[in-house]
């Protein structure tokens, strides 16, 4: 992701780490880079492509339990028709195993990394034990009956997470209308502190932004009754401008949705130096108006490619949410760019830039390596276009 493709070429891995890089010398029958270990294996995988692992940097694998069984529709009532779903028994091991198989599904998409969001922060025991790169984010919701719902919670949360090599904990203080600011600035806060990721659901439907903006009525009674009770009031603000109240002095986070951001706002957002997070199918289930992300980009935004939960869309797969940004979005970025934002700038996300995204010396060993028709000359595109599931995927240098 930091070159032109190379044709013949050649990763050379030693552990979990990327040694090298370069065109591998078909002729005489090695590599055209000096091996690492003292007895190195040269695996040849034929007409593939080799990418850096996919990484989804937004998704809620504890939904994957729910998969088909909502129909596409409005984001408030599909939140409705999701809740009773979830009032089901059974609740806590229906949802772990959903985070199991979302896991699995995700690596057997070329996914090799995810940031996963759990309401009640118990998916991280489960993810712990599946060989997949993560960020497990607590969720902090005020108006919830379960813990975390004030920053106290939140932090016993994630300092009750078991970090290893391929578990990072993160911070989601859920959205600018379910907590109030006091609660959200503390969260962020305590993100800084910690030195670990935040992200959070912003400016998703246009109720929630006529809300910040004023109006108390936009959103459905229900909430409005528990917005009551919990003490969150509007800022009577943008999106942008609250956000950056919210976040002042700290670390930049990652924002999923930005849906309903005006164009006049996007200069600003683009100086705050946080990255977005556009799941475009999951966008398109709940017929939301045309996502800004192309103006974003051109303004310099980092923009992530994500898939939320299998809740609200058919697959983890990236390379269909790239497709599918390439087929319907009439003037989609170019396939390089959007490979960029499903490993670099997703990686960029989760504040995992330095360590996966690219295939680079010194960089972690998640790869994934997809099929290549004959004759291939833009690898690029045919994944793009295709999205076809991966030959083989390694994480941390495991296959």
């Amino acid at each position: 992701m930091t070159s032109p493709p190379i044709a013949d070429g050649c990763v050379e891995i030693d552990g979990p780490c990327i040694v090298s890089v370069g065109r591998t010398d078909r002729k005489q029958g090695g590599t055209g880079v000096s091996p690492a270990s003292s007895s190195p294996r040269l695996l040849d995988l034929g007409q593939a492509i080799l990418t850096p692992g996919l990484v989804n940097p937004h998704t809620h694998l504890e939904l994957t339990a729910y998969a088909r069984q909502l129909e596409p529709a409005p984001f408030w009532k599909w939140i409705g028709r999701l809740v009773e779903l979830r009032r089901q028994p059974g609740r806590v091991e229906r949802e772990q195993q959903g985070v199991h198989d979302g896991a699995w599904q995700s690596l057997r998409a070329g996914v090799t990394c995810v940031g996963d969001i759990s309401r009640e922060n118990l998916a991280w025991p489960i993810l712990k034990k599946v060989p997949i790169r993560k960020v497990c984010y607590a969720e902090l919701l005020t108006l919830a009956d379960q813990p975390p719902r004030n920053p106290d919670e939140l932090r016993a949360a994630v300092e009750g997470i078991e970090e290893d090599e391929l578990l990072t904990a993160g911070l989601s203080p859920h959205a600018p209308y379910t907590l109030p600011e006091e609660q959200f600035r503390a969260a962020i806060a305590l993100a800084g502190r910690l030195g670990r990721p935040w992200c959070t659901h912003w400016a998703e439907t246009p109720e929630e932004v006529a809300f910040l903006r004023g109006d108390t009525a936009a959103l459905p009674r229900v909430v409005q009754m528990l917005l009551a009770q919990c003490g969150v009031r509007s800022p009577e603000l943008t999106p942008v401008e609250y956000l950056e109240r919210c976040a002042a002095g700290q670390p930049a986070g990652a924002l999923a949705h930005m849906n309903y951001v005006m164009d006049a706002e996007i200069p600003r957002l683009a100086a705050a130096g946080h990255v977005v997070m556009y799941c475009p199918r999951a966008h398109r289930f709940f017929d939301h108006a045309p996502h800004p992300f192309v103006r974003m980009l051109a303004a310099g935004i980092p923009v992530a490619l994500g898939t939320d939960s299998l809740a609200s869309n058919q697959s983890l797969s990236l390379l269909e949410e790239l497709k599918f940004v390439h087929e319907n979005v009439a003037d989609a970025p170019s396939p390089e760019t959007l490979l960029r934002m499903a490993t670099l700038d997703a990686a960029r996300a989760l504040r995992l830039e330095h360590q996966i995204g690219s295939l680079e010396p010194g960089k972690q060993a998640d790869l994934a390596a997809f099929p290549c028709p004959p004759g291939c000359g833009d690898p690029i595109t045919v994944l793009v276009k295709s999205a076809p599931a991966p030959l083989c995927v390694w994480v941390a240098g495991r296959r």
